[in-house]
């Protein structure tokens, strides 16, 4: 696969993703958060079990062998579980600053488990990035950045980082670990894993409803098909050919979402900060993108490090 259908999948995942943030603020009024997040994970493995089983069953069995394909399942409940508890007690302006701090983390995590060199210019872009978000997040009014408890605070750290190390050891187990790896299979496992972890983790820590409304429902099924089952395969698809470092920032298009969807649709404008923020976020991918695609002397180098991390695992 070449890049730009790596491309490609990365935006059909941005996009799933983009609209989460409604289904789930709609659906968290009828349920707890880990529940909720438990339910979400169940029904898309229940939905997709039947097509990828009747095919796939041992190639499976090889990825529930592989550690790395735990640490990936693990780090993505643990970042989804600490984002729903922690957005619960800090403004909204300040969580979205915070789950997004996982730009921060993947391009120090990358160089250990990826061998991929950090680069000055790609922080300045993430910086870049960050700055739009703020923006974005709080149209101006500062104040939303500030407030809330400390543990919604370290809850939403948690989250950042559960979420850069899922970034990094997937690029890592499809790129290094298995090439050319099935991509549904993996899909299916890591999905399976999270469907797991976070059912008994909700059975802990919080009531589980046993009759929900009809509303509830249709938020989850929006959430599973679009955001879940459509997202996370391309996702993983995308992360072949995509490195992590490149993907991290390519990801802050979800925060553009919602606003493209009311002034395209909804027709509602927006102010400076908006318009502004959204500038630096696409300049901040566009950074990215440009050197992530130059010729880099430092190419055959990387290719020679992730070989090397290959051999010592």
């Amino acid at each position: 696969m070449n890049k730009n259908w790596g491309y490609f999948y990365l935006l059909v995942a941005i996009l799933g993703w983009g609209l989460s943030s409604s289904f789930i603020e709609f659906g968290l009024a009828y349920l707890p958060p880990i529940v909720f997040l438990a339910i979400r994970f169940i029904l898309a493995v229940l939905i997709i079990s039947p097509f990828i089983l009747a095919t796939r069953v041992k190639t499976i069995v090889g990825l529930l062998k592989n550690r790395w394909t735990w640490v990936i399942g693990f780090s993505e409940t643990a970042g989804l579980s600490f984002q729903y508890i922690g957005q619960q007690y800090v403004p909204a302006g300040l969580a979205a600053l915070l789950s997004l701090l996982f730009l921060l983390i993947v391009p120090f995590l990358s160089p250990f488990l990826l061998g991929e060199r950090l680069r000055h210019i790609h922080l300045v872009a993430v910086v870049i990035g960050l700055v739009g978000v703020v923006f974005i997040s709080t149209e101006g009014q500062l104040d939303n950045l500030f407030g809330g408890s400390i543990i919604g605070i370290l809850f939403l750290l948690a989250a950042a980082s559960g979420y850069a190390l899922y970034i990094v050891t997937t690029s890592r187990l499809s790129t290094i670990e298995k090439p050319g790896i099935d991509t549904v299979a993996l899909y299916y496992v890591v999905l399976v894993i999270i469907s797991m972890t976070s059912t008994i983790v909700a059975f802990l820590l919080e009531p589980v409803p046993l009759v929900m409304p009809i509303e509830a429902w249709l938020w989850i099924l929006g959430l599973v098909l679009f955001s879940t089952i459509v997202a996370f395969l391309a996702y993983f698809k995308a992360l072949t050919v995509i490195s992590a470092n490149e993907a991290s920032v390519l990801l802050l298009l979800q925060v553009l979402l919602p606003f493209s969807i009311d002034y395209l649709f909804l027709g509602r404008s927006y102010g400076l900060w908006v318009l502004s923020g959204s500038v630096l976020i696409l300049l901040a991918i566009f950074i990215v993108v440009k050197i992530s695609n130059e010729n880099d002397p430092a190419n055959d180098l990387l290719t020679v490090q992730k070989e090397a991390i290959s051999q010592k695992s």
